[in-house]
């Protein structure tokens, strides 16, 4: 009799687990049960997204003497590029081109020459972004005036370059709720508001070299010998705290509007070479930073269109001698479609 009864308990335990399952099998019509929940997020990842795009890229960097707080501050001269990208399960791809009539300012700030190798991705638990940049062409921000009744125009430095190569790796805490990808690689839908704790870690170098040294002549002598330099490298490794949070609106939910910070601290070794001498300086210290996103945009399954901002800010060098703020950015309008190739193929059968 104890073991009908044991037999029947088994029975019934199995068919509620069986029961269970069919029921949650109907309301995860994605078939990702357990990864993602479906009440927030949904997949787009089978359709065939195809988008038309601008894109502006920032690239500055500002060296502060710490004792006289003299500064000075250089950019690159930003372009408009104009493209067409898209995704399919997951795979990307952009390609880019720079509009005729549109960036002719040239004479005015000078050339900037540019090389990029990157990979990326908003997974479901990680963020990363593993990169290798390279400027060339740079200019002062703005119209200086130096004591004396003298007004210098914006100075061009077409030698000066910059490079800077490294990865980031974020961990999103609330990866069954929250979305990534959905405000900026537009792969999902985030359903419902929904934020995360993140946590990161982050390693790069980064550099400035220059044929001469790296000021105008008419203000090197406002910085003290030890940071007339030719020449400055980083190599920085840290880790990042923030929060992340989108924010669904609208009659349907189509709306939406992205905010991340992830401030982080980080151990860097600082050296510099003296563009007279060729001594060199070199400091191990902490150093900050602060990575930030922005979007803002409406999503619905057979289009999209909105805009977003990826900002990133990293103060290098040490209190004693000089500190290099190292700032870029990307800002990005995109307008986009999406297919479903498979009721294509049907059509056409």
């Amino acid at each position: 009799m104890k073991k009908l009864c044991l037999l029947f308990i088994l029975l019934c335990s199995s068919w509620l687990v069986m029961a269970q399952k069919k029921e949650r099998h109907k309301k995860d019509s994605l078939c990702i049960y357990q990864k993602v929940d479906t009440n927030y997020i949904a997949s787009y990842k089978d359709l065939l997204n195809v988008k038309l795009f601008a894109v502006i890229r920032t690239n500055s960097f500002k060296i502060k003497d710490q004792d006289s707080l003299t500064s000075i501050e250089y950019t690159i001269n930003t372009r408009l590029n104009m493209g067409i990208g898209g995704s399919f399960k997951g795979i990307g791809f952009d390609i880019e081109y720079s509009p005729p009539g549109i960036n002719n300012d040239d004479s005015i700030y000078g050339k900037s020459s540019q090389f990029a190798v990157s990979t990326s991705a908003n997974g479901r638990r990680f963020l990363y972004d593993v990169y290798y940049r390279q400027y060339q062409g740079f200019r002062t921000t703005a119209k200086y005036y130096i004591p004396g009744d003298t007004l210098y125009d914006y100075s061009r430095r077409s030698d000066i370059r910059n490079y800077n190569g490294g990865f980031t790796l974020t961990y999103i805490f609330n990866n069954k709720r929250f979305s990534s990808s959905a405000p900026y690689s537009l792969s999902q839908k985030q359903l419902k508001s929904a934020g995360s704790l993140l946590l990161g870690t982050y390693s790069f170098i980064y550099g400035i070299i220059a044929d001469t040294i790296v000021y105008p002549d008419s203000v090197y002598r406002k910085f003290r010998k030890e940071l007339q330099f030719s020449s400055a490298a980083s190599y920085t490794f840290g880790i990042s705290c923030g929060y992340t949070y989108t924010l669904v609106f609208g009659k349907k939910k189509n709306w939406f509007v992205n905010i991340a910070t992830l401030p982080g601290i980080s151990y860097q070794q600082f050296t510099s070479v003296n563009a007279f001498d060729k001594s060199s300086y070199s400091n191990n210290s902490l150093a900050f930073s602060l990575q930030s996103r922005f979007s803002i945009g409406y999503n619905r399954k057979n289009y999209f269109i909105g805009i977003y901002w990826i900002g990133n800010n990293f103060i290098l060098g040490d209190d004693k001698q000089a500190s290099i703020n190292y700032k870029y950015g990307t800002f990005k309008f995109y307008y986009g479609h999406r297919f479903d190739i498979r009721k294509l193929l049907k059509k056409k059968m």
